[in-house]
């Protein structure tokens, strides 16, 4: 038995109030202004994994991470569905192809839409054939599933601190997940991208896996969890990337940081272990969050076995890397 400390989870709820099964976050249960659209990709048993969040209030109209090319015609629905026929901003917590893989389509309909990334992903909306090539490597058929990904105007890009939209969107960077990421505060929400790593809402309680794909930095990560902690308070609703909604954010902020933590911490016990089964099975032993893996129907483990397994070897690299400037550093 491997015995490690984590944050106490007291089963908080991590369904929205007026949801009733573990299961859809539908379009219609959530606020009035804000509202979780599914991108599901069904051929790749994605089903309430992706998606895209929409504003529309008195000051306008945003959308959060619209998501791939081939979910492009199901976020269009949705947007007619509310009768949007504008987009004053479209803002990206990161550009990977399954959370902004279908921007160049999507501006195309919405022409007159503002787009807010990092600065270093400026340059790979607008010219994505490394963004393109870097997927298929890493993605391999799945990147083919998303499709394409289009060029994206470099004039409608912009790099801000704070968006000017209503009394303001903070756009905080958050390096860890991705060297580009960054989240965004705006009235009691804190749009989390993947910062958190993954969240599926259960009724027994938080589930969260984290979201450590190479080429992860374990001190990157914490920085940026250590940076948005004063943006948290218990009126803070957490809207994750992938998927769903928590409430007390500061509690979901100290568990996803103890995962991190622990998962390091036990993968670097056991590195020698290269096969990463072995790995997942004493991580579901000693990670209480982590754990409830074993609530999801067969689809969704499936699912998040196949990730669990990439975090997995995000870590080892970082591990293995770390070691490596070590010994330089020695000689």
């Amino acid at each position: 038995m491997y015995t490690y400390k984590i944050a106490h989870d007291p089963g908080i709820n991590t369904l929205n109030k007026n949801q009733n099964t573990i299961g859809p976050i539908s379009l219609n249960m959530m606020e009035q202004e804000l509202q979780l659209i599914d991108l599901d990709i069904p051929e790749l048993g994605y089903l309430k994994f992706i998606s895209s969040w929409l504003y529309r209030g008195s000051e306008g109209t945003f959308l959060m991470d619209p998501g791939p090319t081939c979910t492009i015609p199901i976020l269009l629905k949705a947007l007619d569905r509310y009768q949007v026929k504008d987009l004053d901003w479209i803002l990206l917590t990161h550009i990977h192809q399954d959370h902004a893989g279908g921007l160049g389509d999507l501006i195309g309909k919405y022409s007159n839409a503002k787009i807010v990334c990092h600065e270093k992903g400026v340059k790979h909306l607008a010219e994505p054939s490394k963004l393109r090539e870097g997927s298929k490597t890493i993605l391999g058929d799945v990147s083919k599933v998303y499709g394409n990904i289009l060029p994206v105007p470099g004039k409608k890009i912009h790099v801000l601190d704070e968006v000017p939209f209503g009394d303001g969107i903070k756009v905080i960077t958050t390096p860890g997940h991705a060297s580009h990421h960054q989240c965004y505060v705006f009235k009691n929400w804190f749009f989390a991208g993947e910062l958190f790593g993954a969240h599926i809402p259960m009724k027994s309680g938080l589930y969260l896996r984290p979201a450590t794909p190479h080429r992860f930095i374990l001190e990157d990560y914490l920085a940026s969890m250590a940076k948005i902690e004063k943006y948290l308070d218990p009126k803070t609703t957490v809207c994750f990337a992938h998927y769903g909604t928590a409430n007390n954010s500061k509690h979901v902020l100290i568990c996803a940081r103890d995962q991190l933590k622990l998962w390091v911490k036990i993968i670097r016990e056991h590195k020698d272990k290269k096969n990463t089964q072995e790995l997942i099975e004493i991580l579901l032993e000693v990670d209480p969050i982590f754990r409830r893996y074993k609530e999801l129907d067969l689809q969704m483990q499936k699912r998040e076995w196949h990730f669990s397994v990439n975090s997995i070897m995000g870590i080892i690299k970082y591990i293995e890397e770390k070691k490596m400037l070590c010994k330089t550093t020695n000689k």
